[in-house]
């Protein structure tokens, strides 16, 4: 079907979203957490206390998480997404209405049966509706490789319309923007990594950041090689300061001018192990300092490796 814009998608778009949010929105952990460390507690009634306090900041910065899209939300919307598309002007349209007349919903809390009553505020909406990147469509070539996966491995239900809905969102959220490269990529991507891998997922959403990095280049298999050549620079340099530190004192440390190092090990590990699989399933090769093609079996990595058995497996 070829996505069209017209009048009653902005409708259908906005009967959905007043709808969803009808229903009452579960306050997430993290919403809870910045309740308890900016206002000691994160209970009803110190709730209805902030949600009357217009004059807060803080109240504004608390609503701002609270009607941060989640992916329930992107799921009940992607179908009308899916099959007409919106236009700058239709969303700007029902920006105009969401203010006019705000969406009314309940704010429900762990424990709580009874929910907060609360309205989207009117200087939220368009962060709320960018959020969403509501007028991307996937290209027509990667389209229609999507329609053609058994996408069912993705859905927690095992069914394929979820399953392909979820990964419409996950596209719709990196916002490509679908160079000839990049829509090559993700097809070779889709059809020679087996969605029923425990973690697609996860490769997915390396490569989408990934490809967003990398909108102006068209050899991802040389990107992917000099992010995996800087990630294992950086791994060898932490081991050895690491090592120095441990052989040293603070004094000497502090003299050295050496500061305590903030590299994510275990990140760029796992983002190691990542590349690797991709351009094995993508390009069929990997390669390593000395530039030779090679398959590198980096494991699954349940616990972080120890960074010599790493240095041992790479070069």
């Amino acid at each position: 079907m070829t996505p069209s814009a017209s009048p009653a998608t902005s409708d259908d778009l906005e009967a959905v979203l007043r709808r969803y949010m009808a229903d009452g929105i579960a306050l997430t952990g993290d919403v809870r957490d910045f309740m308890t460390a900016t206002f000691g507690d994160a209970s009803a009634d110190t709730l209805r206390t902030l949600l009357s306090d217009a004059s807060s900041a803080e109240r504004d910065s608390l609503l701002d998480l609270v009607f941060f899209p989640d992916q329930a939300l992107q799921l009940a919307i992607e179908p009308v997404l899916e099959c007409h598309g919106l236009t700058e002007e239709a969303v700007s349209l029902i920006a105009a209405r969401l203010k006019a007349a705000p969406v009314a919903t309940g704010l429900c809390l762990p424990g709580v049966t009874d929910l907060v009553p609360t309205v989207m505020p009117a200087f939220l909406v368009d962060a709320f509706l960018a959020r969403l990147n509501l007028p991307w469509q996937p290209a027509a070539a990667l389209s229609e490789v999507i329609t053609g996966l058994d996408t069912h491995p993705l859905s927690p239900t095992h069914d394929h319309e979820d399953g392909r809905l979820r990964l419409r969102v996950h596209l719709r959220n990196a916002g490509l923007r679908q160079t000839p490269a990049q829509v090559l990529f993700l097809g070779d991507f889709f059809e020679r990594l087996p969605l029923d891998d425990e973690d697609f997922v996860d490769k997915l959403d390396f490569m989408l950041v990934f490809l967003k990095e990398h909108e102006g280049i068209t050899n991802f298999y040389q990107a992917l090689m000099d992010r995996k050549k800087f990630l294992f620079r950086h791994l060898l340099k932490n081991r050895q300061t690491t090592e120095w530190a441990a052989r040293t004192n603070m004094e000497t440390r502090i003299m050295a001018g050496v500061r305590p190092s903030y590299f994510d090990v275990h990140a760029a590990e796992r983002s190691l192990a990542l590349i690797d699989r991709i351009a094995m399933a993508v390009f069929g090769r990997t390669e390593w300092l000395d530039g030779s093609p090679r398959s590198v079996d980096l494991g699954n990595y349940a616990e972080p490796p120890d960074p010599a058995e790493l240095v041992d497996r790479l070069s």
